[in-house]
């Protein structure tokens, strides 16, 4: 009993665990006209491009849409996957999105 108890006390903090750790970059286009693309500049230097997470599964086209709005503005975000496009390099899939101030 008292196993059980100990194991529902630690779930909320093992469930943190198991999701993505927050991380945090500056909102900025990426590529060229007319194949512009909403990106995030990370605190290492390193530019991944946005893509939108099939719905369900992320930020979908219209929360990217949103979010463009920030352009310019610092966000924390959590990453659910990465791909490889060979028009605008590493992108990123997000999970969840929002300001950082």
């Amino acid at each position: 009993m008292r196993r059980a108890l100990w194991l529902l006390a630690l779930l909320p903090s093992l469930l943190a665990m198991a999701s993505p750790p927050w991380e945090r970059g500056v909102l900025v286009e990426v590529g060229a006209y007319p194949l512009v693309k909403l990106g995030i500049e990370r605190s290492d230097g390193e530019v991944l491009a946005i893509r939108a997470a099939e719905p369900g599964k992320g930020l979908d086209r219209a929360a990217v849409k949103t979010l463009r709005r920030q352009l310019g503005q610092r966000v924390r975000y959590r990453a659910a996957a990465y791909a490889s496009s060979p028009v605008y390099g590493r992108e990123v899939i997000l999970s969840q999105a929002e300001s950082d101030r």
